[in-house]
């Protein structure tokens, strides 16, 4: 087994958790290629950690076990695919909603792996090349896993690659899911992420209280998640924002889908801020504005510029509520945390004249579990503020 060796003694921070060892952590890069199975031992030369070996990225190696007696194998990968299904239990409910993540990742022990479920059909979805050792594992643990949830097909989604079909042989056009038992179609092979944002379900669902006799403006609002559950929680009418045209024709498919009648209803296609400062100048107000952007910060380097912009469209989306309605505001940024987006809130507060009352900090459901010791996998924050 190659051995990488700790320049500084992190033995508190690898035992309590934390998945992820860098690079300038290590005393020298060693001759593994990426994808190679590790033993991290720390500067007196113990044993620490098993992970797999990343030749090219910042995170040298991602750890899936502290147990020296365990190999990183498909026994293990299979053994932490079940486990993950087994902490769904009392999450999901299967009579209701057919469409979760089952493995999250370092929050389910297995780093960089992904795999999300939209009723017969898994995603996977790999974060770095290394864990790209252990895919094989994963497609046939989740074959013979999933066959019990009515799994037949499995696909990869991979960043700026054409999806690639592992197993299974039916066409994949849009598969229609259920949430919360509402409808939803999904678009497995192009849509984002990989097909939907299934770390927003609870909080789309949250807004139905917020939304009942009101004018809703969903922003950025993708394929219509927060419009049809605002539309179906009493909304009066509901506005869809996005550039994307594509998204709007889905987000009015999935109005039809669950009896909602589209032309009661607005789909603009147009700039976030263009259509604030539009609506701002008419005089339209909102008795709600959710408003969930892509994320502004990708890197570190690019912190301030976002907190400048989410400062920013949360002030003009202010702008057009009224007094005493409610601003959703969410970022799905890992490199901001909640104390700078609870900043950009208050800025937002100040430029626009509006005070805030802070009603709900919320975050990614049950199904994304985070370790303790792993603050950078908390990544989204939903604030329900009233103005």
């Amino acid at each position: 087994m190659a051995k990488v060796r700790l320049r500084k003694d992190l033995s508190r921070h690898v035992r309590a958790g934390h998945p992820w060892i860098f690079a300038d952590a290590l005393a020298a890069r060693p001759a593994v290629p990426t994808g190679g199975v590790v033993d991290v031992v720390g500067t007196e030369g113990r044993f620490l950690a098993r992970g797999l070996y990343d030749a090219s990225s910042p995170i040298a190696v991602r750890v899936f076990t502290l147990d020296a007696r365990e190999g990183l194998d498909g026994a293990l990968v299979r053994r932490r695919l079940a486990e993950a299904l087994v902490a769904r239990r009392g999450v999901i409910d299967p009579t209701e909603t057919d469409t979760f993540r089952w493995c999250n990742g370092e929050g389910d022990l297995l780093p960089g792996v992904v795999v999300d479920v939209y009723a017969h059909v898994a995603v996977v979805r790999l974060d770095g090349e290394a864990a790209r050792a252990v895919l094989p594992f994963v497609v046939q643990a989740v074959v013979e896993l999933g066959r019990p949830l009515g799994v037949t097909e499995v696909i990869e989604r991979s960043r700026g690659a054409k999806s690639a079909r592992l197993h299974g042989a039916a066409e994949l056009p849009v598969v229609a899911v259920r949430e919360h038992g509402v409808h939803f179609s999904v678009d497995v092979l192009h849509g984002q992420k990989t097909g939907s944002f299934l770390d927003q379900r609870e909080n789309r669902r949250a807004i139905r209280p917020y939304a009942r006799g009101e004018n809703v403006a969903n922003l950025f609002c993708y394929t219509g998640g927060f419009s049809v559950q605002a539309a179906l929680g009493g909304a009066r009418r509901v506005w869809s924002v996005d550039s994307a045209a594509g998204a709007l024709v889905s987000a009015r498919d999935n109005f039809a889908r669950n009896g909602l009648d589209p032309g009661r209803h607005a789909f603009d296609c147009e700039d976030v801020f263009a259509w604030l400062d539009r609506m701002r100048t008419e005089g339209t107000r909102f008795g709600l504005a959710v408003v969930d952007p892509p994320s502004f910060a990708p890197s570190e380097r690019s912190v301030a510029r976002a907190l400048a912009a989410y400062r920013d469209l949360f002030a003009a989306s202010l702008q057009v509520i009224d007094p005493g309605g409610v601003l959703c505001a969410s970022s799905c940024s890992s490199h901001v945390d909640a104390e700078a987006f609870l900043g950009t809130l208050r800025d937002a507060a100040g430029k626009a004249r509006r005070p805030l009352r802070v009603l709900e900090v919320r975050g990614q459901p049950g199904d994304h579990p985070t370790p303790p010791a792993f603050p950078e996998g908390r990544y989204l924050k939903f604030v329900v503020c009233r103005a």
